[in-house]
C-alpha cells in the first residue's frame, strides 16, 4: 500500500498483487483451438479484483463496491503459468465512484492497460432491488 502518497480520500492509494495464469484463465478453455494464453476477460478479472480490494479500505459499514466501467487495452499474450503482476492506483474520486488505472506485466512486459470505474453502493439496497 502506498499509504505514505496517498490523499486523505484515498487518492493515490495503491495496491500490486501477484496472479498466475492457469488452464482456466485461458482463451483456449473458453474457445476451443485458440491459444491457451490469458484470457481478456480474465485479465479483467484480476484487474477487478486488486480494485475491489483497495476500495474495502474505503468504503463505509454497509456498503460494497460494484463494477461500473472497464475499459481495456489487451496489448499482449500470456501463457499458463505466467505470473501477472496486477498494479491499481486510484486516479479519482467522483461522488460515490472509484476511478483506477491499473497495469498488468508478465514480467517486463506490459500485458494490458486498464480503466476501471467501481461504484459504491449500499448492500442493503441493493439486495432489497435484487428482491
Amino acid at each position: 500500500m502506498a499509504g505514505d502518497t496517498a490523499s486523505s480520500n484515498g487518492i493515490g492509494m495503491a495496491l500490486t498483487k501477484p496472479y498466475t495464469v492457469t488452464d482456466k484463465d485461458t482463451v483456449g478453455a473458453l474457445a476451443p483451438g485458440m491459444p491457451m494464453v490469458a484470457s481478456t476477460p480474465y485479465l479483467v478479472t484480476i484487474a477487478e479484483m486488486v480494485c475491489y480490494e483497495i476500495c474495502n479500505k474505503l468504503i463505509e459499514p454497509g456498503q460494497i463496491t460494484v463494477g461500473a466501467r472497464v475499459a481495456i487495452d489487451h496489448l499482449g499474450a500470456s501463457k499458463v503459468g505466467a505470473t501477472l503482476a496486477v498494479g491499481a492506483v486510484l486516479r479519482a474520486r467522483e461522488k460515490n465512484r472509484l476511478i483506477f488505472d491499473i497495469t498488468i506485466k508478465d514480467g517486463d512486459r506490459t500485458v494490458a492497460t486498464v480503466e476501471h470505474v467501481r461504484a459504491a453502493v449500499s448492500l442493503q439496497k441493493l439486495m432489497a432491488a435484487l428482491g
